[in-house]
């Protein structure tokens, strides 16, 4: 498969997903990453997909929302296919146009808007306390205003069904909102009570299975070259 096929592929709407490189002397990168992959291993196990460290929200191929150190900006597919990738696509049902244009609405207002490594600090210590699914640790956070990269695109999407729902129309139920018993255990599923958006990392979109299936794989870099 080449990349022009890949580019085909890809439609507006879907989640890519980045599996993370960096240069070893920059050490706060690397562990900024370290972070992130402890924590979706622990969540979802070391058979998971939890390597992914960067999610954003494809439109066109000039225009993927991606909230990144320092803030919110528009990039472009070229430069998200150098990397290692994986595309994601929501499945229960096809986006409108309408849809899409809603979402495309919404990502323009979070544009420049301040990334929060603090909010990746909480996470691990929300995990470590128990708090996997909610948002109970709010220590390092330094503005409700700031968001991490998935929890911004979760945002998005969870705009798109809610403003939906006020019109009635139902179509797009909250994700991550269920857990699949053949993946967590008993006691798991009895403490569970949401995914808050707070609470999602880029292994969410990766390891969707573990709750509704929501999300499916279109492709990735590891398809290049087949």
């Amino acid at each position: 498969m080449k990349i022009e096929d890949i580019k085909s592929m890809i439609e507006p709407g879907d989640v890519i997903n980045i599996e993370g490189k960096t240069k070893w002397w920059k050490i706060w990168n690397k562990i900024t990453h370290w972070g992130i992959r402890f924590y979706q291993r622990r969540l979802f196990g070391k058979e998971s997909n939890y390597k992914d460290t960067h999610t954003t929200l494809y439109f066109a191929p000039d225009k993927i929302f991606s909230t990144t150190v320092p803030r919110a900006r528009w990039e472009t597919l070229d430069h998200q296919l150098e990397q290692k990738f994986t595309v994601y696509r929501y499945k229960r049902q096809d986006y409108s146009e309408e849809d899409v244009q809603f979402m495309e609405d919404i990502s323009a207002t979070l544009i420049d808007i301040g990334y929060d490594i603090g909010d990746l600090v909480d996470f691990l210590i929300g995990g470590f306390l128990g708090y996997d699914h909610v948002r109970r640790v709010r220590i390092f956070e330094f503005s409700r205003k700031k968001m991490v990269c998935s929890t911004s695109v979760r945002t998005i999407q969870e705009n798109l069904r809610k403003i939906l729902e006020e019109d009635g129309d139902f179509s797009y139920p909250r994700l991550f909102n269920k857990l699949n018993p053949e993946k967590w255990t008993l006691e798991d599923i009895a403490n569970f009570e949401r995914t808050d958006v707070e609470a999602t990392t880029p292994a969410h979109y990766a390891n969707s299975d573990w709750f509704e299936g929501e999300f499916e794989k279109v492709c990735s870099w590891k398809d290049l070259g087949e």
